[in-house]
């Protein structure tokens, strides 16, 4: 019986340490949850402006006679929570667009942005 005493002693001890860490992980997923959801519902939202948006330009290219016109859209993010977005076009037109002509393509491209002040956007020409 001597030897049944420590045996038990060790169960109770680890099923007690157990327990404890049950309870500790289930607290902090508590807590951090609300953390995961702001962020979850971010990304939700700022995938579907950037859809619209990419959707839009692909439209207004397509109207100006640069089908299927490569676009390559990256963000980064700050600490702050503000986004910089790159916005990289190439086409074999593109390339032959002078100065003026890529600025005015421009102008009209940045009226297909959406509204988000903590966003700011970049476009580049890549050539081909």
């Amino acid at each position: 019986m001597s030897k049944n005493i420590p045996t038990k002693k060790i169960f109770l001890i680890l099923s007690t340490l157990l327990l404890v860490l049950i309870i500790l992980f289930c607290s902090s997923e508590t807590v951090m949850s609300r953390n995961k959801a702001d962020a979850c519902s971010r990304r939700k939202y700022y995938a579907a402006m950037e859809k619209e948006y990419r959707s839009e330009m692909e439209q207004l290219l397509d109207k100006k006679g640069y089908l299927n016109c490569g676009i390559n859209l990256r963000w980064v993010s700050d600490e702050d929570g503000f986004r910089t977005y790159t916005v990289m076009l190439h086409h074999r037109k593109l390339n032959m667009l002078d100065v003026y002509e890529k600025e005015e393509l421009l102008r009209e491209l940045s009226k297909t942005e959406f509204a988000d002040e903590s966003c700011t956007f970049c476009y580049e020409f890549l050539i081909v």
